[in-house]
């Protein structure tokens, strides 16, 4: 059935015009100033406020403010301090986690751990009661709530996409910063590997690094009148490498440079690792710049940064652990890290040193940089590629990590998970919502009108408390409002005609279609739509029987992976995207693949072989609008791309049409 959706763009006349009119004075007079050395970012900023619209002046007005602040503390007589002090400063910031500072003894307190603890870990059971915690409090967003009344249909539909009222560009930071290698797209602080954070009113974002962007900005979205801003201005990597020197003993001409002056972080990827409490936000980031792809391994940095004062507040190396997700903890003042790569292990910390306070190793099994871990009750829920654990913790111990179930067969491990109203809410950035009260029974609500497999989800992934609904966001350009119904309407529409199955319509999903191919042989498909993937290892001869396969690619490669001999038939791909560019519907990793009677479209490839082919066969079918995003990278994406060295292809009877940027 199709469905037809408008989203109207509002534009909401700006609340107190009359006062922001008279708060443009103060500013003006700070842009006439002469500006020192120092504050060229000060004559950067003033030109872009008095460019901007009159809708984006506030924005611009409160980096200008914040700026002010900041210099003021500065001392431009002072003369440029030299290597050797800015690695004596960096040594003194250096705290390591097993071994903080003294400081006086606290009076005794609920709060502080017993010896030995009052209840044995493994009489410790999962309970949820009580909710997420720290709770989303529901705070007055009248734009918001507007755009929700006047443009999204909720009576009708799960999904609303949300367009701000300015471009996050409208706020970037334009331009490269000292010591900064090149300039890169200033969104990528949502984008590259980040999560988020929300404090009933502002979504938080920092991050960046690995060949993204190099400025440590901070930016919020505002849901109180639908503005994005820029919270924080870049500061200049400056250091010429001394404090990652003195921390890691990272050697210098690696060019890991961090901000000379102040508590502030250089950008890097934050992964799950986000926390707001408080009013502080935490980020445990990968150290920026150390290697050729701008990533230190094992170098974490804890970065806090202060939401009213608009400030980096702290900035402590974290020796010796790869920490890349993080959750609330029972105790003020404290939280939980996830360690990875090496022995799982679970962290309780001191968030004002760093202290490890409690430890735990009894952990399933290694996890990887997309998990994600929340608080839910007296336990820590965390999803790991496609297992979920509960690991209930007290003021007083640590319990078991017990197996609780396993994500839905079409989820892959790019999700995010929330607890709302009694019932946890899983989002793996498609179409569907997935609802459980168990994490082993999973309802699924779906209706066409949603994202498409968006990515880098890292749990940028929240209630809206007072508005009931869910706002999720992959990108500065993907932002997704949700409302699930309370009368258990899922939005079901009929399936097509003569299809048995779809994995977008609630109650009618297909089976799982690895498990259907797994064991090769001779496979029949009940014709349906498959928002599934699947790996080939033994041979197989597939007929698809009119079924189609998309927008889920297996290990970010492909709809199917073959790593055995193929003969494939009457089947449809369409809709394969990876972040690289280079996804395919089909992938042969195998020496011989014959297709017939296929049609691929709307995918960055239709078939990619590796040198290993010796020969590929394409009847009767159809290659459609496949190709590659020049955004991404020109040349990578194609029709057919035949790598094998003195293999053969053969072409008959088949079609290629509005091929993009070089896909034949």
């Amino acid at each position: 059935m199709a469905l037809l959706m408008a989203i109207f763009f509002i534009a909401y006349p700006a609340a107190g015009a009359e006062q922001a009119d008279a708060d443009q004075a103060p500013i003006a007079r700070l842009c006439q100033a002469g500006a020192s050395v120092q504050q060229t970012r000060m004559a950067q900023l003033c030109s872009q406020w008095q460019s901007a619209k009159t809708t984006d002046k506030a924005s611009w007005a409160a980096s200008i403010r914040a700026l002010d602040d900041r210099l003021k503390a500065f001392d431009d007589a002072l003369p440029p301090r030299d290597l050797a002090e800015a690695v004596a400063e960096a040594e003194a910031e250096v705290v390591t986690p097993s071994t903080p500072a003294p400081e006086p003894e606290p009076a005794a307190s609920s709060d502080r751990l017993q010896t030995p603890p009052a209840e044995a870990p493994h009489s410790l059971k999962p309970d949820f009661t009580g909710g997420e915690k720290p709770a989303v409090p529901a705070r007055d967003l009248p734009a918001l709530g507007r755009y929700i009344e006047e443009t999204c249909r909720f009576d009708e539909q799960l999904w609303c996409r949300l367009q701000p009222r300015n471009s996050f560009k409208s706020v970037a930071f334009p331009d490269a910063v000292p010591g900064e290698p090149f300039y890169r797209r200033a969104s990528d602080a949502i984008r590259a590997f980040n999560g988020g954070v929300f404090d009933g009113r502002r979504l938080y974002f920092f991050g960046g690094g690995h060949a993204a962007s190099y400025q440590n900005s901070v930016y919020a979205l505002d849901l109180q009148n639908l503005l994005w801003e820029r919270l924080y201005d870049p500061d200049p990597l400056d250091d010429g490498g001394a404090f990652l020197k003195a921390a890691f003993d990272i050697p210098l001409d690696k060019k890991c440079f961090f901000p000379k002056e102040g508590k502030a972080p250089a950008a890097g990827h934050t992964w799950g690792s986000p926390l707001l409490l408080d009013g502080l936000f935490h980020l445990w980031i990968s150290a920026w710049g150390c290697d050729d792809y701008g990533t230190a391994s094992d170098a974490y940095v804890h970065a806090i940064f202060d939401i009213e004062r608009r400030e980096w507040i702290a900035r402590r190396p974290v020796k010796d652990l790869s920490l890349n997700v993080s959750a609330a903890s029972p105790i003020d003042g404290r939280a939980f890290l996830f360690s990875i790569h090496r022995d799982p292990a679970l962290f309780e910390i001191d968030l004002k040193t760093d202290a490890i306070t409690r430890k735990s190793t009894r952990l399933k099994h290694n996890f990887g940089k997309h998990g994600i871990a929340i608080l839910v009750g007296n336990s820590i829920v965390l999803v790991n590629q496609d297992e979920i654990h509960a690991i209930p913790v007290t003021k007083d111990a640590i319990g078991d990590a017990i197996h609780m179930g396993t994500l839905p067969a079409t989820v892959e491990d790019d999700d995010a998970l929330r607890y709302v109203k009694g019932r946890f809410i899983l989002w793996a950035g498609g179409e569907n919502l997935y609802q459980s009260a168990d994490l082993k029974n999973w309802k699924t609500y779906g209706d066409g009108s949603g994202p498409r497999h968006l990515k880098s989800l890292f749990n940028k992934f929240f209630p809206v408390p007072a508005l009931d609904v869910l706002i999720g966001i992959s990108n500065e350009d993907e932002i997704w409002l949700a409302r699930i119904p309370d009368d258990g309407n899922t939005f079901s529409h009929d399936l097509p005609e003569g299809f048995r199955c779809s994995d977008y319509i609630a109650g009618k999903e297909c089976g799982n279609l690895q498990a259907m191919l797994a064991e090769g042989g001779s496979v029949t498909l009940p014709k349906g739509i498959y928002a599934q993937c699947a790996i080939i290892n033994k041979p197989l001869t597939l007929d698809g029987n009119g079924s189609i396969l998309q927008d889920t690619p297996c290990r970010s490669k492909a709809a199917l992976i073959l790593n055995a001999d193929a003969e494939i038939s009457h089947l449809t791909c369409r809709n394969i995207a990876v972040n690289d560019g280079n996804g395919a519907c089909i992938r042969q990793q195998t020496a011989h693949l014959s297709v017939d009677d296929v049609t691929f479209e709307n995918a960055q490839s239709g078939i990619l072989t590796d040198p290993k082919a010796q020969s590929l066969t394409v009847k009767n079918s159809l290659f459609q609008n496949l190709g590659g995003d020049c955004r991404i990278k020109c040349g990578r994406a194609h029709g057919i791309y035949f790598a094998a060295k003195g293999g053969t292809i053969t072409i008959l009877n088949s079609r290629f049409l509005k091929a993009r940027h070089q896909a034949i």
